[in-house]
Protein backbone atom coordinates (compact mmCIF):
# COMPACT_ATOMS: atom_id res chain seq x y z
CA UNK A 1 0.00 0.00 0.00
CA UNK A 2 3.04 2.24 -0.22
CA UNK A 3 1.84 3.56 -3.56
CA UNK A 4 -1.46 4.67 -1.98
CA UNK A 5 0.32 6.53 0.81
CA UNK A 6 2.47 8.30 -1.79
CA UNK A 7 -0.63 9.35 -3.74
CA UNK A 8 -2.33 10.64 -0.56
CA UNK A 9 0.82 12.53 0.41
CA UNK A 10 1.15 14.01 -3.08
CA UNK A 11 -2.49 15.14 -3.08
CA UNK A 12 -2.08 16.69 0.38
CA UNK A 13 1.06 18.53 -0.70
CA UNK A 14 -0.71 19.70 -3.86
CA UNK A 15 -3.62 21.18 -1.92
CA UNK A 16 -1.24 22.70 0.64
CA UNK A 17 0.65 24.43 -2.16
CA UNK A 18 -2.64 25.68 -3.62
CA UNK A 19 -3.66 27.07 -0.21
CA UNK A 20 -0.31 28.78 0.26
CA UNK A 21 -0.48 30.38 -3.19
CA UNK A 22 -4.09 31.40 -2.58
CA UNK A 23 -3.12 33.00 0.74
CA UNK A 24 -0.27 34.89 -0.90
CA UNK A 25 -2.49 36.03 -3.77
CA UNK A 26 -5.23 37.06 -1.37
CA UNK A 27 -2.83 39.06 0.77
CA UNK A 28 -1.49 40.76 -2.35
CA UNK A 29 -5.03 41.70 -3.48
CA UNK A 30 -5.95 43.05 -0.04
CA UNK A 31 -2.71 45.02 0.12
CA UNK A 32 -2.99 46.55 -3.34
CA UNK A 33 -6.71 47.35 -2.96
CA UNK A 34 -5.94 49.12 0.32
CA UNK A 35 -3.31 51.51 -1.04
CA UNK A 36 -4.26 55.19 -1.20
CA UNK A 37 -3.22 56.58 -4.55
CA UNK A 38 -3.78 59.70 -6.61
CA UNK A 39 -5.18 63.09 -5.71
CA UNK A 40 -7.88 63.38 -3.06
CA UNK A 41 -9.48 66.68 -2.12
CA UNK A 42 -9.25 67.91 1.48
CA UNK A 43 -11.62 66.63 4.17
CA UNK A 44 -11.83 67.18 7.91
CA UNK A 45 -11.46 64.94 10.95
CA UNK A 46 -11.30 65.06 14.75
CA UNK A 47 -13.40 68.19 15.16
CA UNK A 48 -12.95 69.82 18.56
CA UNK A 49 -13.76 73.13 20.20
CA UNK A 50 -10.19 74.35 19.71
CA UNK A 51 -8.86 72.20 16.86
CA UNK A 52 -9.53 70.50 13.54
CA UNK A 53 -7.53 68.08 11.41
CA UNK A 54 -7.43 68.42 7.64
CA UNK A 55 -6.40 65.52 5.37
CA UNK A 56 -5.77 65.25 1.65
CA UNK A 57 -3.69 63.19 -0.80
CA UNK A 58 -1.47 64.03 -3.75
CA UNK A 59 -0.07 61.84 -6.50
CA UNK A 60 3.45 63.22 -5.95
CA UNK A 61 5.33 63.97 -2.71
CA UNK A 62 5.09 67.61 -1.66
CA UNK A 63 5.07 69.75 1.46
CA UNK A 64 1.47 70.51 2.33
CA UNK A 65 0.33 73.99 3.29
CA UNK A 66 -2.94 75.12 4.92
CA UNK A 67 -3.96 78.75 5.17
CA UNK A 68 -7.02 79.65 7.24
CA UNK A 69 -8.81 82.57 8.83
CA UNK A 70 -12.13 84.09 9.81
CA UNK A 71 -12.97 85.30 6.30
CA UNK A 72 -12.12 84.01 2.80
CA UNK A 73 -10.40 87.34 2.08
CA UNK A 74 -8.16 87.08 5.13
CA UNK A 75 -6.54 83.66 5.48
CA UNK A 76 -3.93 85.06 7.82
CA UNK A 77 -2.68 81.90 9.51
CA UNK A 78 -0.47 79.38 7.71
CA UNK A 79 0.61 75.90 8.75
CA UNK A 80 3.21 73.89 6.80
CA UNK A 81 4.22 70.26 6.95
CA UNK A 82 7.81 69.54 7.90
CA UNK A 83 8.39 66.74 5.37
CA UNK A 84 7.20 66.11 1.83
CA UNK A 85 4.78 63.25 1.30
CA UNK A 86 1.73 62.08 -0.61
CA UNK A 87 -0.60 61.53 2.38
CA UNK A 88 -1.16 64.83 4.18
CA UNK A 89 -2.59 65.56 7.61
CA UNK A 90 -2.27 68.80 9.55
CA UNK A 91 -3.81 69.56 12.94
CA UNK A 92 -5.02 73.15 13.21
CA UNK A 93 -4.92 74.19 16.88
CA UNK A 94 -5.62 77.19 19.12
CA UNK A 95 -8.92 77.79 17.33
CA UNK A 96 -11.95 79.58 18.74
CA UNK A 97 -14.88 77.43 19.85
CA UNK A 98 -18.04 77.40 17.72
CA UNK A 99 -16.38 79.46 15.01
CA UNK A 100 -16.51 79.26 11.21
CA UNK A 101 -13.09 79.23 9.53
CA UNK A 102 -12.26 79.57 5.85
CA UNK A 103 -9.35 77.78 4.24
CA UNK A 104 -7.10 77.25 1.23
CA UNK A 105 -4.88 74.20 0.83
CA UNK A 106 -1.96 73.36 -1.43
CA UNK A 107 1.82 73.26 -1.29
CA UNK A 108 4.73 75.68 -1.03
CA UNK A 109 4.25 76.68 -4.67
CA UNK A 110 0.51 77.27 -4.92
CA UNK A 111 -2.91 76.75 -3.33
CA UNK A 112 -4.88 73.97 -5.07
CA UNK A 113 -8.11 73.89 -3.06
CA UNK A 114 -10.35 76.36 -1.30
CA UNK A 115 -10.11 80.10 -1.01
CA UNK A 116 -13.80 80.88 -1.59
CA UNK A 117 -16.77 81.60 0.67
CA UNK A 118 -17.91 77.99 0.14
CA UNK A 119 -14.71 76.56 1.62
CA UNK A 120 -15.18 76.55 5.39
CA UNK A 121 -15.32 74.36 8.48
CA UNK A 122 -16.76 74.85 11.95
CA UNK A 123 -15.19 74.14 15.31
CA UNK A 124 -17.33 72.53 18.01
CA UNK A 125 -18.93 74.64 20.75
CA UNK A 126 -17.47 74.36 24.21
CA UNK A 127 -18.47 71.11 25.89
CA UNK A 128 -21.69 71.54 27.85
CA UNK A 129 -22.90 74.55 25.85
CA UNK A 130 -26.69 74.63 25.52
CA UNK A 131 -27.11 75.34 21.82
CA UNK A 132 -29.05 73.85 18.92
CA UNK A 133 -27.34 70.84 17.34
CA UNK A 134 -28.26 69.10 14.07
CA UNK A 135 -26.89 65.65 13.18
CA UNK A 136 -27.17 63.78 9.89
CA UNK A 137 -26.87 59.98 10.08
CA UNK A 138 -26.44 57.58 7.15
CA UNK A 139 -26.09 53.82 7.26
CA UNK A 140 -24.72 51.28 4.78
CA UNK A 141 -24.22 54.04 2.24
CA UNK A 142 -21.42 52.29 0.38
CA UNK A 143 -23.18 51.55 -2.92
CA UNK A 144 -22.96 54.62 -5.16
CA UNK A 145 -25.94 55.16 -7.41
CA UNK A 146 -29.41 56.60 -7.64
CA UNK A 147 -30.55 55.54 -4.16
CA UNK A 148 -27.52 56.92 -2.31
CA UNK A 149 -27.53 60.14 -4.30
CA UNK A 150 -31.27 60.65 -3.83
CA UNK A 151 -30.96 60.12 -0.07
CA UNK A 152 -28.11 62.64 0.05
CA UNK A 153 -30.01 65.20 -2.03
CA UNK A 154 -33.17 64.68 0.03
CA UNK A 155 -31.27 65.75 3.15
CA UNK A 156 -29.98 68.84 1.36
CA UNK A 157 -33.45 69.69 0.12
CA UNK A 158 -35.04 69.30 3.57
CA UNK A 159 -32.46 71.40 5.40
CA UNK A 160 -32.74 74.09 2.72
CA UNK A 161 -36.46 74.25 3.45
CA UNK A 162 -35.79 74.20 7.20
CA UNK A 163 -32.76 76.44 7.72
CA UNK A 164 -31.32 77.50 11.06
CA UNK A 165 -30.41 81.13 11.42
CA UNK A 166 -26.71 81.69 11.90
CA UNK A 167 -25.85 77.98 11.74
CA UNK A 168 -24.60 75.60 9.04
CA UNK A 169 -27.04 73.20 7.41
CA UNK A 170 -25.76 70.36 9.65
CA UNK A 171 -23.32 70.35 12.56
CA UNK A 172 -22.40 66.67 12.81
CA UNK A 173 -22.31 63.78 10.32
CA UNK A 174 -22.28 60.16 11.49
CA UNK A 175 -22.08 56.99 9.44
CA UNK A 176 -23.18 53.57 10.72
CA UNK A 177 -20.63 51.51 8.80
CA UNK A 178 -20.32 49.75 5.44
CA UNK A 179 -19.18 52.98 3.86
CA UNK A 180 -17.90 51.26 0.69
CA UNK A 181 -19.16 48.05 -0.93
CA UNK A 182 -18.23 45.33 -1.44
CA UNK A 183 -14.78 45.21 0.04
CA UNK A 184 -13.99 48.66 1.38
CA UNK A 185 -11.18 49.11 -1.13
CA UNK A 186 -9.60 52.47 -1.89
CA UNK A 187 -11.29 52.64 -5.29
CA UNK A 188 -14.67 51.76 -3.80
CA UNK A 189 -14.22 54.46 -1.17
CA UNK A 190 -13.41 56.94 -3.93
CA UNK A 191 -16.70 56.29 -5.73
CA UNK A 192 -19.01 55.58 -2.77
CA UNK A 193 -17.71 58.12 -0.26
CA UNK A 194 -15.46 60.82 -1.64
CA UNK A 195 -17.24 61.31 -4.96
CA UNK A 196 -20.77 60.86 -3.60
CA UNK A 197 -20.33 63.23 -0.64
CA UNK A 198 -17.69 65.63 -1.98
CA UNK A 199 -19.75 68.79 -1.39
CA UNK A 200 -20.42 67.78 2.23
CA UNK A 201 -16.83 66.76 2.91
CA UNK A 202 -15.83 70.25 1.83
CA UNK A 203 -17.21 71.58 5.13
CA UNK A 204 -18.35 68.86 7.55
CA UNK A 205 -16.12 66.39 9.40
CA UNK A 206 -17.52 62.83 9.19
CA UNK A 207 -17.57 60.48 12.18
CA UNK A 208 -17.41 57.06 10.49
CA UNK A 209 -18.72 53.78 11.88
CA UNK A 210 -16.81 50.59 11.12
CA UNK A 211 -18.77 47.82 9.38
CA UNK A 212 -18.12 44.33 8.12
CA UNK A 213 -17.54 45.49 4.55
CA UNK A 214 -15.12 48.18 5.71
CA UNK A 215 -13.17 45.42 7.44
CA UNK A 216 -12.43 43.46 4.24
CA UNK A 217 -9.55 45.79 3.37
CA UNK A 218 -7.19 48.01 5.35
CA UNK A 219 -8.38 51.22 3.73
CA UNK A 220 -10.70 52.44 6.50
CA UNK A 221 -7.93 53.22 8.98
CA UNK A 222 -5.70 54.70 6.26
CA UNK A 223 -8.42 57.08 5.10
CA UNK A 224 -9.80 58.20 8.46
CA UNK A 225 -7.96 59.81 11.34
CA UNK A 226 -9.96 59.17 14.50
CA UNK A 227 -9.55 60.49 18.07
CA UNK A 228 -7.85 57.63 19.89
CA UNK A 229 -6.26 60.09 22.34
CA UNK A 230 -9.50 61.94 23.19
CA UNK A 231 -8.61 64.81 20.87
CA UNK A 232 -12.33 65.56 20.49
CA UNK A 233 -13.43 64.94 24.08
CA UNK A 234 -14.34 61.91 26.13
CA UNK A 235 -11.79 59.43 27.42
CA UNK A 236 -8.83 58.23 25.36
CA UNK A 237 -9.43 54.76 23.91
CA UNK A 238 -5.88 54.30 22.53
CA UNK A 239 -7.41 52.82 19.37
CA UNK A 240 -9.25 54.08 16.30
CA UNK A 241 -11.64 51.12 16.43
CA UNK A 242 -13.82 52.85 19.04
CA UNK A 243 -13.85 56.39 20.35
CA UNK A 244 -16.06 59.19 21.66
CA UNK A 245 -16.43 62.91 21.14
CA UNK A 246 -18.25 65.93 22.56
CA UNK A 247 -20.29 68.55 20.77
CA UNK A 248 -22.02 71.12 22.97
CA UNK A 249 -24.26 69.18 25.40
CA UNK A 250 -24.12 65.94 23.39
CA UNK A 251 -21.71 63.10 24.08
CA UNK A 252 -21.43 60.55 21.25
CA UNK A 253 -19.81 57.11 21.48
CA UNK A 254 -18.76 55.16 18.36
CA UNK A 255 -18.24 51.47 19.14
CA UNK A 256 -16.70 48.67 17.08
CA UNK A 257 -19.09 45.73 16.81
CA UNK A 258 -17.02 44.17 14.03
CA UNK A 259 -13.45 43.40 15.13
CA UNK A 260 -13.05 44.39 18.78
CA UNK A 261 -13.62 41.94 21.63
CA UNK A 262 -17.21 42.29 22.82
CA UNK A 263 -16.92 40.31 26.07
CA UNK A 264 -17.98 42.01 29.28
CA UNK A 265 -14.39 42.26 30.55
CA UNK A 266 -12.86 43.30 27.24
CA UNK A 267 -10.77 46.41 26.66
CA UNK A 268 -13.61 48.03 24.71
CA UNK A 269 -16.17 47.45 27.47
CA UNK A 270 -13.78 48.59 30.19
CA UNK A 271 -13.02 51.75 28.20
CA UNK A 272 -16.76 52.29 27.61
CA UNK A 273 -17.45 52.27 31.34
CA UNK A 274 -14.66 54.77 31.98
CA UNK A 275 -15.90 57.01 29.21
CA UNK A 276 -19.49 56.95 30.43
CA UNK A 277 -18.38 57.67 33.98
CA UNK A 278 -16.68 60.80 32.61
CA UNK A 279 -19.83 61.65 30.64
CA UNK A 280 -21.93 61.49 33.80
CA UNK A 281 -19.48 63.74 35.62
CA UNK A 282 -19.45 66.26 32.75
CA UNK A 283 -23.07 67.29 33.22
CA UNK A 284 -23.86 66.94 29.50
CA UNK A 285 -27.51 66.30 28.73
CA UNK A 286 -27.45 63.76 25.91
CA UNK A 287 -25.83 60.40 25.28
CA UNK A 288 -25.91 59.01 21.73
CA UNK A 289 -24.26 55.71 20.75
CA UNK A 290 -23.62 54.20 17.32
CA UNK A 291 -22.25 50.89 16.05
CA UNK A 292 -22.81 48.73 12.99
CA UNK A 293 -24.53 45.51 14.11
CA UNK A 294 -28.05 46.10 15.48
CA UNK A 295 -29.06 44.46 18.77
CA UNK A 296 -32.69 44.31 17.56
CA UNK A 297 -33.58 43.67 13.92
CA UNK A 298 -35.74 41.53 11.69
CA UNK A 299 -34.47 43.16 8.54
CA UNK A 300 -31.94 41.73 6.13
CA UNK A 301 -30.21 40.43 9.27
CA UNK A 302 -31.89 38.60 12.16
CA UNK A 303 -30.69 39.65 15.61
CA UNK A 304 -32.10 36.42 17.09
CA UNK A 305 -29.84 34.25 14.96
CA UNK A 306 -26.56 33.51 16.74
CA UNK A 307 -25.08 32.40 13.43
CA UNK A 308 -25.94 35.64 11.67
CA UNK A 309 -22.92 37.96 11.44
CA UNK A 310 -20.86 35.72 13.69
CA UNK A 311 -23.12 36.37 16.68
CA UNK A 312 -22.17 40.05 16.81
CA UNK A 313 -25.75 41.28 17.17
CA UNK A 314 -26.35 38.90 20.07
CA UNK A 315 -23.07 39.94 21.71
CA UNK A 316 -23.89 43.64 21.49
CA UNK A 317 -27.32 43.05 22.97
CA UNK A 318 -26.10 40.89 25.84
CA UNK A 319 -22.90 42.66 26.88
CA UNK A 320 -22.96 46.24 25.60
CA UNK A 321 -26.60 47.26 26.07
CA UNK A 322 -26.62 46.68 29.86
CA UNK A 323 -23.74 49.15 30.16
CA UNK A 324 -25.36 51.74 27.90
CA UNK A 325 -28.66 51.54 29.73
CA UNK A 326 -26.98 51.72 33.13
CA UNK A 327 -25.58 55.11 32.09
CA UNK A 328 -28.88 56.36 30.65
CA UNK A 329 -28.21 56.20 26.89
CA UNK A 330 -30.88 58.16 25.04
CA UNK A 331 -30.50 57.00 21.45
CA UNK A 332 -28.63 53.96 20.06
CA UNK A 333 -28.23 53.66 16.28
CA UNK A 334 -27.04 50.83 14.04
CA UNK A 335 -26.93 49.86 10.37
CA UNK A 336 -26.21 46.45 8.79
CA UNK A 337 -29.89 45.61 8.14
CA UNK A 338 -30.97 47.41 5.00
CA UNK A 339 -34.19 49.02 6.16
CA UNK A 340 -35.50 51.32 8.88
CA UNK A 341 -36.62 50.10 12.31
CA UNK A 342 -37.38 52.24 15.37
CA UNK A 343 -38.18 50.95 18.86
CA UNK A 344 -40.33 52.09 21.72
CA UNK A 345 -38.66 53.80 24.66
CA UNK A 346 -37.44 50.54 26.16
CA UNK A 347 -35.13 48.99 28.70
CA UNK A 348 -33.54 45.76 29.87
CA UNK A 349 -34.28 43.42 26.97
CA UNK A 350 -31.18 41.31 26.44
CA UNK A 351 -32.74 38.08 25.13
CA UNK A 352 -34.29 37.07 21.82
CA UNK A 353 -37.41 38.62 20.32
CA UNK A 354 -39.73 35.96 21.80
CA UNK A 355 -38.72 37.18 25.26
CA UNK A 356 -39.64 40.79 24.59
CA UNK A 357 -42.79 41.90 26.40
CA UNK A 358 -44.66 44.85 27.86
CA UNK A 359 -42.38 44.80 30.86
CA UNK A 360 -39.55 46.05 28.62
CA UNK A 361 -41.48 49.06 27.32
CA UNK A 362 -40.83 52.14 29.43
CA UNK A 363 -43.16 54.22 27.27
CA UNK A 364 -45.09 53.84 24.02
CA UNK A 365 -44.96 57.60 23.63
CA UNK A 366 -47.55 60.32 23.54
CA UNK A 367 -49.52 60.16 20.28
CA UNK A 368 -49.70 63.30 18.18
CA UNK A 369 -48.26 64.52 14.91
CA UNK A 370 -45.27 62.51 16.00
CA UNK A 371 -44.43 60.19 18.88
CA UNK A 372 -43.19 62.03 21.96
CA UNK A 373 -41.23 60.03 24.52
CA UNK A 374 -40.85 61.70 27.91
CA UNK A 375 -38.12 60.12 29.97
CA UNK A 376 -36.54 60.56 33.36
CA UNK A 377 -32.87 61.22 33.99
CA UNK A 378 -30.43 58.51 35.00
CA UNK A 379 -29.97 54.76 34.79
CA UNK A 380 -32.52 52.57 33.01
CA UNK A 381 -34.73 55.53 32.16
CA UNK A 382 -35.38 54.19 28.68
CA UNK A 383 -33.54 54.12 25.35
CA UNK A 384 -34.76 54.40 21.76
CA UNK A 385 -33.06 52.00 19.33
CA UNK A 386 -32.90 52.76 15.61
CA UNK A 387 -31.71 50.67 12.67
CA UNK A 388 -31.01 52.94 9.69
CA UNK A 389 -29.09 50.87 7.18
CA UNK A 390 -30.89 51.93 4.00
CA UNK A 391 -28.97 54.95 2.75
CA UNK A 392 -27.89 53.17 -0.45
CA UNK A 393 -29.83 49.90 -0.71
CA UNK A 394 -33.04 48.32 0.59
CA UNK A 395 -33.62 44.59 1.08
CA UNK A 396 -36.86 42.64 1.55
CA UNK A 397 -37.34 41.10 4.98
CA UNK A 398 -39.96 40.25 7.62
CA UNK A 399 -39.42 43.53 9.52
CA UNK A 400 -41.46 42.27 12.47
CA UNK A 401 -39.29 42.56 15.59
CA UNK A 402 -41.72 43.16 18.51
CA UNK A 403 -39.44 45.79 20.06
CA UNK A 404 -39.81 47.93 16.96
CA UNK A 405 -42.76 50.32 16.89
CA UNK A 406 -41.98 51.27 13.28
CA UNK A 407 -40.46 49.08 10.57
CA UNK A 408 -40.26 49.92 6.89
CA UNK A 409 -38.30 48.96 3.80
CA UNK A 410 -37.63 52.47 2.53
CA UNK A 411 -34.37 54.16 1.69
CA UNK A 412 -33.47 57.19 3.73
CA UNK A 413 -31.37 58.86 6.40
CA UNK A 414 -31.85 60.34 9.87
CA UNK A 415 -31.85 64.04 10.71
CA UNK A 416 -31.68 64.75 14.42
CA UNK A 417 -32.22 68.17 16.01
CA UNK A 418 -31.30 68.67 19.67
CA UNK A 419 -31.95 71.77 21.70
CA UNK A 420 -32.14 71.99 25.47
CA UNK A 421 -33.98 68.94 26.80
CA UNK A 422 -35.60 68.06 23.44
CA UNK A 423 -34.35 65.71 20.75
CA UNK A 424 -36.34 65.43 17.51
CA UNK A 425 -35.40 62.69 15.04
CA UNK A 426 -36.82 62.44 11.53
CA UNK A 427 -36.36 59.63 9.04
CA UNK A 428 -36.29 61.26 5.60
CA UNK A 429 -36.99 59.14 2.55
CA UNK A 430 -35.33 59.65 -0.82
CA UNK A 431 -38.01 62.23 -1.74
CA UNK A 432 -37.29 64.40 1.33
CA UNK A 433 -40.52 63.26 3.00
CA UNK A 434 -40.61 62.53 6.74
CA UNK A 435 -41.51 58.84 7.11
CA UNK A 436 -41.07 58.68 10.88
CA UNK A 437 -40.65 61.35 13.51
CA UNK A 438 -40.13 61.01 17.24
CA UNK A 439 -39.17 63.26 20.09
CA UNK A 440 -37.31 62.45 23.29
CA UNK A 441 -37.95 64.92 26.06
CA UNK A 442 -35.76 64.84 29.16
CA UNK A 443 -37.99 65.45 32.19
CA UNK A 444 -36.52 67.44 35.07
CA UNK A 445 -39.47 66.61 37.33
CA UNK A 446 -41.94 63.73 37.69
CA UNK A 447 -44.01 64.56 34.59
CA UNK A 448 -42.60 61.51 32.78
CA UNK A 449 -44.53 59.23 35.13
CA UNK A 450 -47.86 60.23 33.60
CA UNK A 451 -46.71 58.86 30.23
CA UNK A 452 -44.88 55.75 31.39
CA UNK A 453 -46.10 52.24 30.66
CA UNK A 454 -47.66 50.82 33.82
CA UNK A 455 -46.56 47.32 32.78
CA UNK A 456 -42.88 48.28 32.77
CA UNK A 457 -41.27 46.10 35.41
CA UNK A 458 -37.93 47.82 35.87
CA UNK A 459 -34.67 46.28 34.80
CA UNK A 460 -34.73 42.53 35.28
CA UNK A 461 -32.58 40.09 33.35
CA UNK A 462 -34.54 38.24 30.66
Amino acid sequence: MLWLKRIVTAVAVFFLVILVFYGIARTYVVYTDSQIEGNRAPYFQKQAADAMSVLWHTDEPEIGVVRYGLSPEKLDTELNEELAGEAHELRLTNLQAGQRYYYAIGNTDAMKYGGSENDWFMTAPETGTDTAVRLWVIGDSGKPGDIAWSVRDAMKSWVKENPREGKPYIDQWLTLGDNAYRSGSNQQYRFAFFDSYSSILNNIAPWPGYGNHDARRWTFFDIFSLPEQAESGGVASATEHYYSFDYANVHTVMLDSQDSDRDSGSEMLNWLKRDLEAYQASGQDWLIVAFHHPPYSKGSHDSDDEGDSGGRMVDMRQTVLPVLEQYGADLVMSGHSHGYERSYLMDCHYGNSAQFSEKNIVSRGVEGQHIDFIKAQGAHSGTVYVVAGASAKVDRADMNHPAMAVSMMKAGSLLIDIEGNYLVARYLNADAEVEDEFTIEKSHDDSWKAHSNQSYAGCQAD
